[in-house]
């Protein structure tokens, strides 16, 4: 008698399949956001101007952080300021420094209002007060160079430090508070809406 040995093979095991990865968005770069830069400002240059290269080899020397660069790479016209805020003080002045040289006096008022919008004050009162000055700047009724120094000037002296003593923050707030009501005065009387 012979015996044929019939079977089947032995089942196969189950092979795991690894979970596909979602591929990862590939990091803006310097160069990215001097793109941005040079997109977002060119309303505020001379046609003729450029900030991409000086703009990409500050973002390199500063060392811009991930989230400044592509804040800059993805801004639109108007986002300077809000993208500002993304870089250390010293940084953010360079950058303020490169696109507001010589640049038409409205390129330099886009400027001042661009670095109000990134201030952040600790006291609500100036904070209200440093908003106050930028609403002001878009007032055509005023005349341009009292514009211009009221912007920077407002954004040199209100470029406070984080924290400040109790009896400082009221004697500011006060301040700011007088401020403001002054410079609503003087917008009203210039024909200007805040």
């Amino acid at each position: 008698m012979c015996l044929v040995a019939c079977g089947s093979s032995p089942a196969p095991h189950p092979v795991a399949v690894a979970p596909q990865q979602q591929p990862q968005p590939i990091p803006h770069t310097c160069s990215d956001a001097a793109v941005g830069l040079e997109r977002a400002t060119k309303g505020v240059r001379s046609p003729d101007t450029t900030v991409f290269d000086i703009m990409r080899d500050r973002c390199i020397e500063d060392r811009w952080s991930f989230a400044a660069i592509d804040c800059f790479s993805t801004m639109k016209e108007g986002e300077v300021g809000l993208c500002a805020r993304e870089l250390h003080d010293h940084t953010r002045d360079n950058m303020f420094a490169v696109l507001s040289g010589g640049t038409a006096d409205r390129g330099t008022l886009a400027i001042a209002r661009a670095r109000l919008d990134a201030m952040a004050v600790p006291i609500a009162e100036c904070d209200r007060f440093v908003k106050g000055v930028s609403a002001v700047l878009a007032c055509e009724q005023m005349p341009l160079e009292t514009r211009i120094q009221l912007g920077n000037d407002t954004a040199d002296f209100w470029d406070l430090p984080e924290v400040l003593p109790a009896d400082a923050q009221q004697r500011m707030a006060s301040a700011c508070v007088e401020s403001l009501s002054a410079l609503q005065q003087h917008a009203t009387s210039a024909g200007c809406m805040m």
